[in-house]
């Protein structure tokens, strides 16, 4: 009995260092706003800054900018050379979460390829993978 306690102990020791060490991924907070920009939670436009490999849990609150999609879409949240890998989501008012994994070292542009109203052709941030 001393054997399968002290087995436990150890598996709960080893999950909670995990987690400690960032086994359940990094949050990235970002909003898609009603002004058609995307904003990183300090405020800013970026760069979003990610490490290769790194898993991220991705929490975007979207904001109405003027026009929707017929589903219901504000904005989208897309890297075109990684749609293949998860990287393209479409974004309804709200909040909404996921998680993907950075792609390998690189730079990358994260557009909006729903048409949200004024300022949509520019609405992107640069995202940046490093090893």
């Amino acid at each position: 009995m001393k054997r399968t306690f002290r087995a436990i102990a150890i598996t709960a020791l080893c999950l909670s260092g995990l987690a400690a060490a960032g086994g359940t991924g990094r949050t990235v907070e970002i909003t898609a706003d009603k002004d058609n920009v995307f904003k990183l939670a300090d405020g800013s436009k970026g760069p979003l800054t990610l490490k290769a490999g790194e898993v991220v849990n991705f929490k975007i609150t979207s904001l109405f900018g003027g026009e929707k999609a017929r589903d219901g879409a504000v904005h989208s949240f897309v890297v075109r050379s990684l749609r293949d890998k998860g990287w393209s989501i479409r974004l309804k008012e709200g909040v909404q979460e996921f998680t993907l994994t950075a792609p390998s070292p690189g730079k990358y542009l994260i557009e909006c390829t729903v048409e949200c109203g004024k300022g949509h052709d520019t609405m992107n941030m640069q995202m940046v993978v490093v090893k």
